[in-house]
């Protein structure tokens, strides 16, 4: 069992769930790379797990700011939305389907919880 734990995220008791913070650690890490090499305002090139484990490549991370970047393009693909985006809160994780009642679904107005 402690071959298969990562020395790079500390252990959480059992049934505790966490937001995923795209590896902050493994961002902090390159950052301190970066001044390492002399670079220490630099860009930093760092990935997050899932997005080196995934074997189909169907996660993607990168600069939604350049337009140049394979993240950004596809996060302005067709078929592309955020959830709960309405609520103004600009979420920074964007997701993709081929079918429209996927991307209907996650566009609809939200429903009010009417009690009377």
């Amino acid at each position: 069992m402690e071959k298969a734990l990562n020395p790079g995220v500390t252990p959480r008791m059992r049934g505790v769930v966490e937001k995923c913070n795209f590896c902050h650690g493994r961002w902090h890490a390159a950052k301190q790379q970066s001044a390492a090499n002399g670079q220490p305002d630099g860009p930093v090139a760092y990935t997050p797990a899932c997005v080196e484990a995934c074997p189909t490549g169907a996660i993607q991370f990168g600069d939604l700011n350049d337009p140049a970047d394979p993240a950004a393009q596809a996060a302005q693909s067709p078929g592309t939305f955020r959830l709960l985006e309405k609520l103004g809160t600009e979420p920074k994780v964007y997701y993709h389907s081929r079918r429209d009642w996927v991307t209907r679904i996650a566009a609809a107005p939200g429903k009010e919880n009417s009690r009377g």
